[in-house]
């Protein structure tokens, strides 16, 4: 085997390999998604768009961790350290045919550590964990820290002002 098959062959098993993590990462990202709906007792509930016929989850998967056009991606962000940004969002209403909606954009990350799967609340700005939040090492414990920010967040009196800065963003 000449010196370059053999750089090919490591290479090919390294891009192997980075495929895999990545397909892990993604298995372990919406099996949060789906674990959260279920916490949340919305794992089936959707709603119709106003001005078109789609219908869309009351919890949703998004690629990107980030607001607004900057946020439209159609491929899987990870970071220069291998993680998976990545954002829930979450849609609260006075019903599913009533408008306008509120929907809490939350972002996210996951990573392999020591051959097991963690998740933290993102700063996508920062490329870091949110202020305040650590890896934690199950997605129960990811859970947890995201109903504690919406509890954070949904108990703002709109008269006293939104909290500085606000820690969720709305689409």
């Amino acid at each position: 085997m000449s010196r370059y098959e053999a750089l090919a062959e490591r290479w090919r098993l390294q891009s192997h390999r980075s495929d895999e993590l990545h397909e892990t990462l993604r298995t372990h990202s919406y099996l949060l998604l789906t674990e959260l709906a279920t916490e949340l007792g919305v794992e089936a509930k959707t709603w119709k768009e106003q001005r078109n016929p789609f219908h869309r989850r009351y919890v949703e998967y998004r690629l990107s961790p980030f607001a607004g056009s900057e946020g439209e991606t159609r491929i899987d962000r990870y970071t220069a350290k291998g993680e998976l940004e990545f954002a829930i969002v979450l849609t609260f209403d006075h019903g599913e045919d009533r408008f306008p909606k509120t929907r809490f954009l939350v972002p996210l990350a996951t990573r392999m550590y020591r051959q097991h799967p963690q998740f933290c609340l993102w700063d996508p700005v920062a490329a870091a964990p949110l202020e305040g939040f650590l890896w934690v090492a199950t997605r129960p414990a990811v859970i947890q820290d995201i109903l504690t920010v919406l509890d954070q967040e949904l108990a703002i009196d709109p008269f006293e002002g939104p909290p500085t800065p606000p820690r969720l963003g709305c689409l």
